[in-house]
């Protein structure tokens, strides 16, 4: 239940007191009066346990008096049509109904005072939200520009949100899995707008505006939280409430006297509410890019061994329209689900060892992830390639229209040595030189709309390895032997043929060493060739073709046989 002091001061009939003739006890009270008038907000949390007084100090509302005002028409403007405003005059001790002094403040029963429902809207739902709009009925999907009512059950499911817009201005963001019920949304009055809601499970982020005087009540299975004017978040489970203010200031009954300021949080259970604790720091989160292309979004900051934290994504034109929110261990953001391209928030706040969560960082960031690239299928990361025209492939995204395709000698592509963003195919042909290079592709749609690169695929260009220098044949008593010049990393093919064409090959040989010993060939005219056959499988040219004659052995000692006939 809710206390609110300031307007208990304000409604007291107080009467001008020279200085020295106040009472020590008129001075602190008017003293408590303006400390407590200079705070921007209050936020009470009740238990079931307050004091009967302070429920009776709930129920009043506070009207300062204008002139012209008599009780009979601030019945009729303000009072139900069966209150009576001589309550009035007994509960503010006016002698004279009809004398009324403008600027004094006048108590009024909350009970007594007029009501008008009023509507609750809805800005913005993302995900799976429905409505249920009173027990046993089917629940049906919400959307923004809806209206509720009283009675009306709100439900989030996984990585969806509401954020609804009350009367007075306040807002409450529902985050995922949560569940709201509007118990009531009434003015009261001429002014006085009366909300409380009930968070069954779930979170919500409150922002109350404070200049509207609101009576704003979020009601949880364990707790009641009473605001005038602050933002703060609720996280509601079956026995246990967790409160984060952010500005102004939340008090429990006086009872207690127990203080939530700014920057503090603290939990709530049946037996009572723990000591406020200060909101962990906020996380650093310098050096976050600015545009990120790649789905699942990912997202990294600075963070120490075993910290947790808090992640969401809101629109950035539209901070109450969550769109992602997540628990997450060490300095990394990861979430599946598809997020379109746009401006977006980061908010990143930290979470302590008893739940309680701090302040947010936040960091504003682009996502550019369509038209997706297209996906590469040749050559492959790290082909080694023979220099000279090579062809590339690839398939392309369903949304381009074309692509584009670059070729560079750095992985920046600072001075891209091929660009062509006009390729309505998915495979071109494009001159690679020698070294490392890298090419990469992205997809146009048909109005030139771009989307980011594709990862870079290093390729290597490889020279062919020259021609062999073939050295002169010696014959040897085993045969012929071939030799070359060597070059270095290389293999060597060599081939023997019966004709200068090399259509029959006779011997075809792959060596690691320049040479080869032909072994006891047959008498008649032989052509070799060599080429060279580099580490990744070049083949370089063939050699100038050499010629081998292997004479017929010489026969003199037939001469002989006549004479060896005539002895």
């Amino acid at each position: 239940m809710v206390f609110v002091w300031r307007q208990w001061l304000r409604a007291q009939p107080w009467t001008p007191v020279a200085r020295d003739r106040q009472t020590p006890k008129r001075r602190m009270l008017l003293m408590f009066k303006r400390s407590m008038a200079a705070q921007a907000a209050l936020v009470v949390i009740g238990l079931g346990c307050m004091a009967s007084g302070a429920v009776a100090a709930e129920e009043m509302f506070a009207h300062e008096l204008e002139r012209g005002d008599t009780l009979i028409g601030l019945r009729d403007r303000l009072l139900r049509p069966d209150a009576d405003w001589r309550e009035l005059q007994r509960l503010n001790r006016i002698a004279n109904p009809r004398r009324l002094v403008p600027g004094r403040v006048l108590q009024i029963p909350m009970s007594m005072l007029r009501e008008q429902p009023l509507d609750v809207e809805v800005l913005h739902t993302h995900g799976t939200v429905t409505l249920r709009q009173r027990a046993g009925t089917a629940a049906q999907p919400l959307v923004g520009g809806a209206r509720l009512v009283v009675g009306d059950q709100v439900v989030t499911g996984p990585q969806s949100s509401a954020a609804l817009r009350f009367a007075d201005g306040s807002r409450v963001l529902m985050r995922p899995d949560s569940v709201l019920r509007i118990e009531r949304s009434v003015r009261q009055g001429n002014n006085a707008v009366t909300t409380q809601l009930r968070l069954e499970q779930g979170s919500v982020d409150s922002r109350v505006d404070k200049t509207q005087k609101p009576r704003f009540e979020i009601r949880t299975p364990v707790a009641n939280l009473g605001v005038r004017g602050t933002e703060f978040r609720t996280r509601a489970g079956d026995a246990l409430t967790t409160i984060e203010v952010l500005e102004g200031a939340v008090a429990s009954p006086p009872a207690t006297g127990l203080a939530i300021n700014g920057g503090f949080g603290a939990q709530a259970t049946a037996r009572g509410v723990s000591p406020p604790v200060p909101l962990p720091a906020s996380p650093d989160l310098r050096g976050l890019p600015a545009r990120l292309e790649r789905l699942p979004l990912q997202l990294r900051w600075q963070a120490a061994p075993g910290q947790r934290f808090r992640a969401q994504v809101v629109a950035a034109d539209q901070p109450d329209q969550l769109l992602l929110d997540g628990l997450f261990d060490g300095g990394q953001a990861q979430w599946g689900d598809d997020l379109p391209d746009g401006q977006y928030q980061l908010l990143v706040r930290a979470v302590d060892a008893s739940g309680i969560e701090g302040r947010d960082a936040t960091a504003a960031f682009r996502l550019k992830a369509r038209p997706e690239p297209p996906f590469s299928t040749g050559p492959r990361a790290g082909a080694r390639l023979q220099q000279g025209e090579v062809g590339f492939s690839w398939a392309r995204s369903g949304q381009a229209a074309r692509d584009r395709f670059q070729l560079a000698s750095d992985a920046e592509f600072t001075a891209p040595l091929v660009d062509r963003a006009d390729i309505e195919g998915t495979e071109l042909r494009a001159s690679l030189p020698v070294g490392p290079h890298f090419w990469r592709l992205a997809s146009l749609r048909a109005d030139g709309d771009q989307g980011p690169w594709g990862d870079a695929t290093a390729v290597t260009g490889v020279a062919v390895p020259p021609a062999i220098e073939s050295l002169p044949p010696q014959t040897t008593g085993d045969g012929v032997l071939l030799a070359w010049r060597g070059q270095p990393d290389v293999r060597y093919q060599l081939q023997v043929a019966a004709e200068p064409t090399f259509t029959q090959i006779l011997h075809d040989e792959t060596l690691d060493q320049p040479q080869w010993l032909l072994r006891a060939p047959a008498p008649g005219l032989y052509h070799l060739r060599v080429r060279a056959i580099n580490a990744d499988g070049l083949v370089g040219p063939h050699g100038a073709a050499q010629q081998v004659e292997v004479p017929r052995p010489s026969r003199w000692w037939l001469l002989l046989l006549p004479l060896v006939v005539l002895l």
